[in-house]
């Protein structure tokens, strides 16, 4: 008898297994996509397990194709996790993906480089060009609420410069990320060659915040001067501030 149950639970785990390793990837993207309503994501093939996606779309931005696969070792910490690798011209980079057994959706790891040109006028009302390369590291994002205390994590823009409207060189840049449940909060830990230092805030109800110091040096332009002038205000030191809210 005791043979027998062990066949049975043997034929059920291996249907388990072939029911996991073949279930369509379009049905497990499909209730992402009813989850996150800013989310798209097309031409699925694969299964749960193993699969890609032609196109992913993330309000309205085109991150471009998607590959995952299943991490088996997180269901030992009870979560249901994927690896996940974005490949796109523009933006490329990987990250972990998962789900608690709470229904809590996650990302980790992150590490995505971006060009900055698309992401700026994809949200910005005038046309900005720039150069260098934006590079995202974030230990966790809490993806039911970004703006919960457990996001953190750095944005970096190397090698910065805007070429339009105006001509500025940045240099090297660097944002620290935290989540308060209130806002993302950016604290500048590399001011670049305008010498920058304070925060920059994104607010929970899609506004943001500038509190921002400029420390121009000998070598900056007259342009950079002309450009502070008009949009930042002198201090008695020679330093520049930038203090401005509003919404996106």
């Amino acid at each position: 008898m005791q043979r027998a149950w062990r066949l049975i639970a043997l034929g059920v785990a291996a249907y388990l297994l072939i029911l996991v390793t073949t279930f369509p990837a379009a049905r497990l993207t499909g209730m992402l996509e009813q989850r996150l309503s800013d989310l798209s994501i097309l031409a699925v093939s694969g299964s749960v397990f193993s699969g890609k996606a032609g196109r992913v779309v993330w309000q309205d931005l085109d991150l471009g194709s998607m590959h995952w696969q299943f991490s088996p070792l997180a269901l030992l910490l009870g979560r249901v996790e994927y690896s996940v690798e974005l490949m796109h011209p523009a933006n490329a980079g990987q990250l972990a993906a998962g789900m608690t057994l709470f229904g809590n959706a996650y990302v980790h790891d992150l590490e995505l480089k971006l060009l900055p040109d698309r992401i700026i006028n994809h949200y910005s009302p005038v046309e900005v060009q720039t150069g260098g390369e934006w590079w995202l590291d974030f230990e966790e994002i809490d993806v039911n609420d970004v703006f919960s205390g457990s996001t953190s994590g750095t944005i970096a823009w190397q090698d910065a410069v805007i070429l339009a409207p105006v001509n500025m060189v940045l240099g090297q840049l660097k944002l620290d990320v935290q989540g308060n449940n209130a806002a993302l909060l950016g604290e500048i830990v590399e001011g670049g060659a305008l010498g920058a230092s304070g925060n920059v805030s994104l607010l929970v109800d899609g506004g943001y915040q500038l509190d921002i110091t400029l420390q121009p040096g000998p070598d900056a332009t007259a342009e950079t001067f002309d450009m502070l002038e008009d949009g930042a205000l002198l201090q008695s030191n020679g330093n520049y501030l930038i203090r401005q809210s509003g919404q996106f």
